[in-house]
């Protein structure tokens, strides 16, 4: 039947207010309903269903975060750094240690959530909760504590140096008006990358005596690098959430193609940027530990670090790379294999003066305030000047522009947009060879990131051939400035979408026919909107409690529709708006019990539809997500085949509302 203008009686507008369940919904018969739902989705719902894929908790936050001016506490459902799926759940303004009791209602799936403090410039620090848990402190969620101003070695002696993959090559490209011959495995070409020399005196140096206070020691096994044991593990469980939000491995989450957190990631989040991937030290000892190696190629790296005063060093980013290749650069760990999230050692990383050393010079636990420090990975797959596999790579990506052009190997993680001209033999001839990676780097990218969470800031590294930047993560304990975001995550209100049938003995089970979006505004506001069309009936909005315009609405006056168009944001190229919306006063009730007593009244045929009750068909659901339900026409079990499962089984496919699989969806992400 097609719409037309309503007219709405006197005897219609005293049904407004009706509270949950007070009205008759009699007039569907339930067994023809049934019916309907067998013969469209072809399966014996779960007599356990109620359609509402969420969980309604409460948790207690103590605002005690090591963060200055906290303003608010928030529960969300995902870490919020840079995660576009992260929402909240729910906030509230507070004032520091103060304790404040959020309800939430989070998607089922989850089993976890994170509370965050918030300051007045936008900083979160957050944690990891389990959904049942009661109370969240944080101070319980801090990492190691910053060590103390004693506690650190009197005697630090520098053992040998010896000349870098950089220097060799430079050495090496010398003997020869091509450059030096690598091999990639396949092809030899010559590479006249380090022929400018400019690498020659880069020299790699290591650690030979430490002793005195705090139980340091040269690691017995390495002989190489200065550290200590330790047992505190801290929060290992909100570092793993934000390092695996933040730093993807794998597209899917759990396996397949590798992340390209290089596009997603680094070059899009200035946190990633901050003083050209340098650290600035604070006058104390400088202390990191490495977290996790999820690279199988970690026992063959080793990680060096530098020092210099930014004040005696050039500014013009070319001479200031060449100023750093010149400089000692000192071992501060070993690699290694293992993808578990662990503290178990700290390593020290001493100074020893500004001049050129040499073995035996005598060093200091702390490398004096304002100097910059910065890292490079050396990659020793085979321990020849002459493969591919082997190089040092630098945050500074200026200094990543010789080891970028390696084919075969670091090569790979080049845009293939990029091109070079390679020798490919003695003769001098040329071949053009292009990177290995779409939205890949350029031969001046870095390759070890800083990212900045919780008032740390951690080493993320990208050890060769793909563009992940977590094949090593290194913690910096303390001896560098704090760094915090400088971005304000933006992270959105939870949305939640109320999806009706008109017709529930007809079904087509679209779930377009009205469309409802809720997301809070403050503690006691919700932003109900009245999102899309997609019934041809007169169908009127009843049951929403505190509205002054959508409740008694007819729908499709509501949207501004005519008799020509039935249909709002259903069809792809059809009839498009930004929806009603109405700000409402909800006060401590939750958003799915207050959205659950929304129900529709079918005026062409009669009846009203509500939320269903155990073991009645789903003629209206809740989905916890701004949700791209199914286009005009189109049943939920072709857009979302998981739905089916989760129908027949309230404990199975939760998150079927997140699937990628399926067809026919109306791209709603638009609606505000």
């Amino acid at each position: 039947m097609k719409f037309k203008n309503l007219f709405l009686f006197a005897a219609i507008a005293m049904l407004a207010s009706c509270g949950k369940y007070e009205f008759d919904a009699s007039q569907i018969s339930q067994e023809i309903a049934q019916q309907q739902a067998k013969n469209l989705l072809g399966i014996d719902i779960d007599p356990n269903q109620d359609w509402r894929p969420i969980r309604n908790g409460s948790v207690t936050i103590t605002a005690n975060a090591d963060l200055e001016n906290i303003v608010r506490v928030e529960v969300l459902t995902e870490s919020p750094f840079n995660n576009e799926d992260a929402m909240v759940l729910n906030s509230m303004e507070c004032q520091p240690g103060q304790q404040v009791t959020l309800t939430y209602e989070a998607p089922d799936y989850l089993t976890q959530l994170m509370a965050a403090c918030v300051n007045d410039k936008g900083v979160y620090y957050v944690k990891v909760f389990d959904i049942d848990s009661q109370a969240v402190d944080f101070k319980t969620a801090n990492a190691p504590t910053r060590a103390s101003e004693g506690g650190f070695p009197n005697t630090i002696v520098l053992g040998k140096g010896t000349k870098s993959f950089n220097a060799l090559r430079a050495e090496e490209s010398q003997n020869n008006q091509f450059g030096i011959k690598i091999n990639d495995g396949k092809k030899t070409r010559w590479y006249t990358a380090w022929k400018d020399n400019s690498w020659a005196n880069d020299m790699l140096w290591v650690h030979k005596t430490v002793e005195g206070e705090g139980g340091w020691y040269i690691h017995p096994k390495n002989k190489t690098v200065i550290c200590r044991d330790i047992t505190d593990q801290g929060d290992l469980a909100t570092l793993k959430v934000n390092i695996e939000t933040y730093l993807k491995k794998y597209e899917n989450g759990t396996g397949g193609p590798k992340a390209n957190n290089w596009k997603s990631t680094i070059q899009n989040d200035p946190n990633f940027t901050i003083n050209n991937n340098e650290l600035v030290s604070d006058g104390k000892p400088l202390v990191i530990i490495p977290i996790q190696m999820n690279t199988t190629e970690g026992g063959n790296n080793s990680v060096y670090y530098y020092y210099y005063n930014p004040a005696k060093a050039p500014t013009e980013s070319n001479a200031l790379a060449n100023y750093i290749k010149s400089l000692p650069k000192f071992k501060a760990l070993w690699g290694y294999n293992d993808a578990t999230f662990k503290r178990e050692k700290e390593y020290l990383l001493p100074y020893y003066g500004d001049e050129i050393p040499v073995e035996g010079t005598w060093g200091s636990p702390v490398i004096p305030k304002g100097y910059k420090i910065g890292f490079l990975n050396c990659k020793n797959k085979g321990n020849s000047i002459y493969s591919n596999s082997c190089g040092c790579v630098y945050g500074v990506g200026d200094l990543n522009v010789e080891v970028n052009h390696l084919i075969g190997h670091f090569n790979s993680a080049i845009d293939n947009k990029l091109a070079q001209d390679v020798i490919s033999n003695d003769k001098g001839d040329t071949e053009k060879v292009y990177g290995g990676s779409a939205n890949g780097m350029d031969w001046n990218s870095p390759r070890i990131a800083i990212y900045n969470a919780n008032n740390r800031s951690y080493l993320c590294f990208e050890d060769g051939c793909d563009l992940t930047f977590c094949d090593m993560i290194v913690e910096i304990v303390q001896g560098t400035e704090i760094i915090l975001e400088t971005v304000a995550p933006d992270v959105e209100p939870a949305m939640y979408t109320m999806c009706f049938e008109d017709r529930a003995e007809t079904a087509d089970y679209d779930m377009n026919d009205v469309v409802l979006t809720a997301k809070r505004k403050n503690a006691t506001q919700i932003i109900l909107t009245l999102a899309a069309c997609g019934a041809k009936d007169k169908v009127v909005l009843r049951g929403i409690a505190g509205s002054k315009t959508l409740n008694n609405g007819e729908i499709h006056e509501l949207l501004g529709l005519t008799d020509e168009n039935s249909f709002a944001n259903t069809q792809i190229g059809g009839y498009t708006c930004n929806g009603k919306s109405e700000i409402i006063t909800i006060g401590n009730k939750n958003i799915v019990d207050f959205l659950s007593e929304i129900y529709i009244e079918n005026l062409t045929t009669g009846k009203t539809v509500s939320m269903p009750g155990p073991k009645q068909p789903p003629y209206a659901i809740i989905v916890p997500m701004r949700f791209n339900y199914p286009k005009e026409g189109s049943s939920i079990k072709k857009a979302y085949p998981d739905f089916l499962n989760w129908a027949q089984d309230a404990g199975a496919s939760k998150d079927w509302y997140r699937s990628l699989e399926g067809v026919d969806r109306y791209p709603t992400l638009f609606l505000k």
